[in-house]
């Protein structure tokens, strides 16, 4: 396996829509110093969905990609992974992969979200592919809390990726279900709606999932607002941001931090910016 490259470390940031979140900043040239403020050194910018995107937006894709590694940020392809086909969806993550002039790749994968259906032969099949393909780091990005979202899925790709990425987006989390059902290693209780206990609680159960077989770790912090029940609005999403900056003392326990996502829609506020920058994430101290 080629391991976690410098794609995969340290701070930094996700890329939905690459033209939004241009428009947030006003210019390439401008995202990209925001995010050399917030010393991030690392972008995962999605370069495919379902299906390939049409040859006009790839190349606002390819050029913001471009720009992004001249300043010496390590860039990672994501994408979309549906399972009907999975075959189909290995291909395309490796030629999109290519296509983009990159070589590390983080698949999408969410059992049940937009129906998207996997089983334990179907990981295996794609990620076999997917590993042989590219020609850097490969990992999953997917569910915070394992044990809730058919943990024997990603047991069965722990043989083939370089590092695992759970979503851990706190809204309310951990609520009284999780609190009830969950316990530290050491027996204690995690505290009920605090950003950096769900955090830990989500690190404790990838760790007991992997067991000796442990692979890297990135986590993405949630940086946007308008879900959740109740419905986080902005202020409350910036809340969380500050109070996980605060009380999160986990970087050991893993290679790289970033956000869900840099701009565009309903994320990364200018409140939130300006406390991820002061936060100087990228000195801290991961594995």
């Amino acid at each position: 396996m080629a391991g976690s490259s410098k794609a995969f470390r340290k701070h930094g940031t996700y890329v939905y829509d690459v033209a939004a979140t241009i428009a947030r900043y006003g210019t390439a040239a401008l995202t990209i110093e925001a995010m050399q403020e917030a010393q991030m050194t690392h972008a995962w910018v999605r370069i495919h969905g379902q299906s390939a995107y049409p040859v006009a937006t790839k190349r606002v894709i390819g050029a913001f990609i471009d720009q992004v590694m001249k300043v010496g940020i390590a860039v990672a392809g994501w994408g979309w992974c549906q399972g009907s086909d999975p075959e189909a969806d290995a291909r395309l993550a490796v030629r999109e992969t290519a296509s983009f002039g990159l070589s590390d790749y983080i698949a999408d994968i969410e059992e049940g979200v937009h129906n998207s259906h996997w089983s334990v032969a179907t990981i295996g099949g794609f990620c076999t592919r997917v590993r042989s393909g590219v020609g850097g780091s490969f990992g999953i990005t997917t569910f915070s809390l394992i044990d809730w979202h058919e943990p024997g899925l990603m047991k069965a790709a722990l043989p083939f990726v370089d590092m695992f990425n759970p979503q851990v987006y706190w809204h309310h989390f951990p609520n009284k279900k999780m609190v009830r059902q969950f316990k530290r290693p050491d027996g204690t209780a995690y505290s009920q709606d605090r950003a950096f206990d769900y955090a830990d609680l989500c690190l404790d159960r990838w760790e007991k999932l992997m067991g000796d077989s442990p692979k890297d770790i990135v986590i993405t912090g949630q940086a946007y607002w308008g879900e959740g029940v109740p419905a986080f609005s902005e202020g409350d999403a910036e809340d969380k941001v500050d109070e996980f900056l605060v009380g999160w003392a986990g970087y050991r326990r893993v290679i790289g931090l970033n956000w869900w996502h840099f701009g565009g829609s309903q994320s990364m506020s200018h409140r939130m910016r300006n406390d991820i920058n002061k936060a100087k994430l990228g000195a801290k101290p991961y594995k």
